[in-house]
């Protein structure tokens, strides 16, 4: 089965020729702190999804977040089956998601998207894998977030700008902005934005949703910004998505604390109900509501903390050997 056309794909393809050098960092400057190595890419999971031969952990690629595909040997055919209802197979998807947040769901652009991030890296060596900074070099799900750095006629470009400046991803700012490339991710954005490219074209069958998607990141990484400026140097204030701060946290069981964070996975089957903060694989921090303190679950909007960063204070304890706070007042969590 032939796959349908949006006729993008022809266009992006000579878009990338022209712009692929449009984003170039200097291998002799790059602080070597951040540099994690040279790697053979193995395979080409989707747009943002790679493995490589001798990486001890799996990626995350900063800064982009493209959308999702079949990866099955079924792959071609579910995305263009599902591209004759688009959008209103996405519709029905969102419909069924309770809090009303944008959905995350295999897509036919997902799917261009993983075929065009094939194409791209064809006849790629190796790529230089880069962190960001040296605050958070890996996610709650124990991998390592990254920018690839690609060679090509001697030069390195970012592929993630590039996924972004050829409208494949939005620039994904969720989990904070970039330190070192957010003016570029900006310009990217704006420059596939005003053009119409990818999944700022109506025409091509993505989520319909981007701007909604862009406010709502947009206000995390603000929240991750005015944490840093106002409480990174305070001793008893946590950001504990950074490396280390669950460490030093421990410090402090039986003194009254501040944590920042997001929660993964709220446990309310039973009390006390649970709100699980994922630190690192195999490694949670929980706030603990026992049912005589019901009242301040009730009073809490739970999709709305849940998708936002949030601030816990409370006085720290260890319970089986899992970090903890319990909640016996409203004013003891809220967002800012």
């Amino acid at each position: 089965m032939k796959f349908y056309k949006t006729g993008f794909k022809t266009f992006s393809f000579k878009l990338a020729f022209l712009l692929l050098f449009s984003v170039i960092t200097n291998a002799q400057v790059v602080d070597s702190n951040l540099i994690i190595g040279e790697y053979r890419i193995l395979k080409v999971t989707d747009g943002d999804t790679f493995r490589f031969e001798g990486l001890d952990a799996s990626t995350r690629l900063l800064g982009i977040d493209t959308e999702e595909t079949f990866k099955d040997k079924n792959a071609r055919e579910k995305s263009y089956e599902i591209s004759l209802e688009w959008p209103q197979e996405y519709n029905l998807i969102q419909s069924q998601k309770k809090n009303g947040y944008p959905v995350k769901c295999d897509s036919p652009f997902g799917f261009e998207t993983w075929e065009w991030a094939k194409d791209f890296t064809t006849n790629i060596e190796s790529v230089r894998i880069e962190k960001d900074d040296t605050n958070r070099g890996m996610d709650a799900f124990g991998r390592y977030l990254v920018y690839l750095m690609m060679k090509k006629a001697g030069k390195y470009i970012n592929y993630n700008i590039e996924c972004v400046r050829l409208g494949y991803s939005p620039y994904y700012n969720k989990y904070g902005n970039s330190k070192r490339f957010h003016k570029e991710f900006m310009e990217a954005q704006e420059y596939a934005k005003k053009n119409k490219i990818g999944i700022w074209n109506t025409k091509n069958k993505c989520y319909p949703d981007y701007e909604r998607r862009l406010v709502w990141w947009n206000k995390r990484a603000i929240q991750i910004e005015n944490f840093e400026k106002k409480f990174a140097n305070i001793e008893n204030y946590f950001n504990i998505s950074n490396d280390g701060e669950y460490d030093r946290l421990s410090n402090y069981v039986g003194k009254e604390v501040v944590v920042f964070g997001t929660i993964s996975e709220i446990l309310k089957q039973k009390f006390p109900i649970l709100l699980r903060f994922s630190v690192r694989k195999g490694v949670n921090f929980d706030v603990v509501i026992y049912e005589e303190n019901e009242s301040i679950l009730n009073n809490l909007n739970l999709d709305e903390i849940k998708e936002y960063y949030v601030f816990v204070k409370g006085k720290l304890s260890e319970y089986n050997n899992r970090l903890q706070i319990i909640l016996n007042e409203k004013y003891q969590i809220w967002l800012e």
